[in-house]
Order: C-alpha cells, then sequence, then structure tokens
C-alpha cells in the first residue's frame, strides 16, 4: 500500500485486520464472482478502506471495481434548498446505477452513521433522504437481479464519539474498530469459516420454524404485550440469499437474525422500543406504540416525536409492519454491550420489528399482496424491541403455545 494513504489514516487497527473485513465483505457480504465486477458507495473519509477493499476484491477475482462518493455535507446543503427537486436527494445519477447494475456488478453500500451532520433539519427532510438512499437499492435489486448487495459500516470519528463519548477521539475509534472486527467475526482465525459455521446455524433456525409454521406470536415484557401473525404461507430467512443457481450472499454485515413477514392486519397489542433508533441522524427513543389490526393507533416518543411521526405518516403502509425478527440477547454484537447508534448493529443485538416495506415476494401484483397481507411502503424501517426480560411464545396449529425465547433467549 502507499506509505502516504497508510499515514493518513491516524487511528486504524492493522492492514491485516481492515483486510479481513474487507474480505468478509467481498466473499461473504456480496459473495463476489470471479470475472465479476463490484461497485461500491461509501463516504468519501474513507478512501483508504475502499482501497483495501478494492484489492480484497481483485484478490478474489473481481473484473472491475467502480466507485461513488458520498457525503453528508454536500447532502446537508442539497437537503438545506427552499426548492429541491426529489432527484438531488440521490447519491448519483440513475445512468451510473443502471450502468453498474446492467453489468452484473455486486453492490456494497458502505456507511458510516452520522449524528451531527442533519441534527437541524426538519425531520421531513430526513425522511425524503431515507426514501431516496432505499430507492437505489431498491432500483439496483431490479436491475441486476441475482448480484449480491451488502450494507456495512466502517468506523469514523464522529460515529466512535456518538458511542464512546467520555473517551478521547483517538481511543474511540480504536475501540469502535475493536468492537465492529469483533461483530463480523474477524477476530476469529478464520473469518470466512466462522461465517460459514454461522450460516449453517442459521440455516438450521429457519428450518426448525419453517416446519413449526406458529400461527401467532406473543411477545411480553415489562413494556411491551403484543400478539403478531405471520402470514399464512410464511417463510423464514436471515443469515443469508441465496439466488437461482446456488450461490448466496449476506445482505448486512453483521447479521445475527431469522425474520418472516408479518401479516399486515394481524397484529393487535403495545409494543415498546428497547434501544435508540437513528433515523438517517436524527434520534428517536424510548417509544412507544399501541396497535390495532395491524395499523399504529398510537405512539409516543420520549425523544424524536416528531421523527417518529414523520415515519409514520410516509404512506399508507408506514403505520403497518413489515417484519419480525428474532435475535438472541447472546448474539457477537448484543454481548458488546453498546448502543452504536446504527440499525445495522442494533438490530442484530436485539430481537427487532420494521415498519413499512415487508419482504418482497417476486411476480405478485398490488392486489396479490394486500390479498395475503403482506404489508407496502416506501419505507422500512427496523426499530428493536428485544430484552434480557423478553419471552416470546408461539402458538401451534393445534392451538397450543410452546417457548421460543425465555429471558432473550432462545428457548431450543
Amino acid at each position: 500500500m502507499d506509505k502516504r494513504a497508510r499515514e493518513s489514516e491516524t487511528t486504524v487497527p492493522s492492514y491485516e485486520n481492515m483486510y479481513k473485513y474487507a474480505n468478509v465483505l467481498v466473499r461473504r457480504g456480496v459473495n463476489l464472482q470471479p470475472g465479476q465486477m463490484l461497485y461500491i458507495e461509501a463516504p468519501t473519509e474513507h478512501e483508504y478502506f475502499v482501497s483495501i477493499v478494492a484489492k480484497a476484491a481483485y484478490d478474489a477475482g473481481a473484473s472491475d471495481v467502480g466507485v461513488v462518493w458520498k457525503s453528508n455535507l454536500l447532502d446537508l446543503v442539497k437537503l438545506s434548498q427552499p426548492e429541491m427537486p426529489e432527484n438531488t436527494l440521490l447519491p448519483c445519477d440513475y445512468d451510473v446505477v443502471d450502468y453498474f447494475a446492467g453489468k452484473g456488478a455486486a453492490f456494497l453500500r458502505l456507511e458510516s452513521p452520522d449524528l451531527t451532520t442533519f441534527a437541524d433539519l426538519p425531520a421531513d427532510r430526513i425522511q425524503k433522504k431515507a426514501v431516496a438512499d432505499r430507492e437505489i437499492r431498491v432500483r439496483y435489486g431490479k436491475l441486476a437481479q441475482g448480484a449480491g448487495q451488502s450494507i456495512a459500516a466502517v468506523p469514523s470519528a464522529g460515529w466512535a464519539k456518538a458511542v464512546f463519548p467520555d473517551l478521547p477521539e483517538q481511543q474511540a475509534v480504536e475501540k469502535l474498530w475493536d468492537c465492529v472486527l469483533s461483530c463480523t467475526r474477524c477476530m476469529e482465525p478464520d473469518p470466512i469459516a466462522a461465517w460459514d459455521e454461522f450460516i449453517r446455524r442459521t440455516n438450521e433456525r429457519k428450518r426448525i420454524l419453517n416446519e413449526k409454521k406458529y400461527v401467532t406470536f406473543h411477545y411480553k415484557s415489562a413494556k411491551t404485550d403484543l400478539m403478531m401473525s405471520p402470514i399464512d404461507d410464511q417463510s423464514w430467512g436471515g443469515g443469508c440469499i441465496e439466488v437461482p443457481g446456488g450461490k448466496v450472499y449476506t445482505p448486512n454485515v453483521p447479521t445475527e437474525e431469522v425474520f418472516t413477514v408479518p401479516h399486515k392486519y394481524k397484529v393487535n397489542g403495545v409494543v415498546c422500543s428497547t434501544m435508540p433508533l437513528n433515523f438517517r441522524g436524527k434520534i428517536v427513543d424510548d417509544f412507544r406504540l399501541v396497535l390495532k389490526d395491524g395499523k399504529v393507533v398510537e405512539y409516543s416518543a420520549a425523544v424524536g416525536e416528531d421523527v417518529l411521526k414523520s415515519i409514520l405518516e410516509t404512506d399508507e403502509g408506514s403505520c403497518y409492519f413489515g417484519e419480525m425478527a428474532l435475535v438472541d440477547q447472546r448474539s457477537p454484537i448484543a454481548r458488546q454491550g453498546v448502543i452504536f447508534y446504527n440499525t445495522l448493529y442494533d438490530e442484530n443485538a436485539s430481537c427487532h420489528i420494521a415498519l413499512g416495506l415487508a419482504g418482497a415476494r417476486g411476480g405478485m401484483t398490488d392486489e396479490e399482496r394486500e390479498a395475503k397481507g403482506i404489508n407496502h411502503s416506501i419505507l422500512h424501517v427496523d426499530f428493536m424491541v428485544g430484552s434480557d426480560d423478553m419471552s416470546i411464545r408461539g402458538q401451534k396449529q393445534d392451538g397450543t403455545w410452546e417457548d421460543v425465547f425465555v429471558n432473550g433467549r432462545w428457548a431450543w
């Protein structure tokens, strides 16, 4: 590596450890194939780490690596304009996205949570950026069918200070890197083998849940009392996505969840958040939702209620659930005992639920989705509900109930 490039990074782990992370993202994140292109979206501040990802990609046989750089400061300027055309919020022109998608490139999005740049923006502007960011990924998935897509986070000074505010900046960044490497299994003797074992165990969890076909789940803790039913033809996912030809990729690194689609109209009760939600740089915390026949009919938040309101009022489907996900409180992320202020990490430390868009069912019309109770929205917002006192029971086909989670942990 260029010595000057290396010295420009003042607080990073060793090159070898960063390469291990990059290699996981390339080989188990997007699962890059020999001869395939890699398309990366990344913050401008992470040029050095992107160069390591590119090295890992070429080592895996990439035909080429293309990068589109993102800037929160530039986005802030755009979002602050009184008259703001919708397409100014996109991270790049559609022509660029369509070019890489048309080439069948794998797509890696690198992010660094930012809790300060957008702090003074109105909630509706933040919501518009969230919609635009998601639109890029959805568009890419439709155009580059079968190409691996993955999202991962890269430590930055801003993110580190949000997570470890009492540490000096350099120590905070170094500690955050240690957490990221641990959470993504990069500190294991063989990270790729560790990921393969995780995928195997997760596939076994999915197999059990798909066989049991619980009719309803009852979530119960000191703050939550919720009944939620999956759609009739439930299918549990998680760990990785398999595409035609048997290739698998991991859409989020890290990931610890197994998840399915709840029936849009079969959710009733009260659910409370257990961790802060960072929604595009705005924090929503200590919030409570009341649901009747699937719809959020009451809500409150100790912090960021205006942001929560903007989420729930995005469109008709944003006040219904689109995902229910189970995560053991002993996951590598949970064991860190850290609030990361980043949904990618925090959702994998806790059982969570998503407002908005449900997992796509290919080839279904809007009418067919509605008939099956599959929610639709332009947003998909995960929030954390798991805790050490959360128990979840599943109702079997014969009407009897059995434990699925006890005190935040798998019962079997």
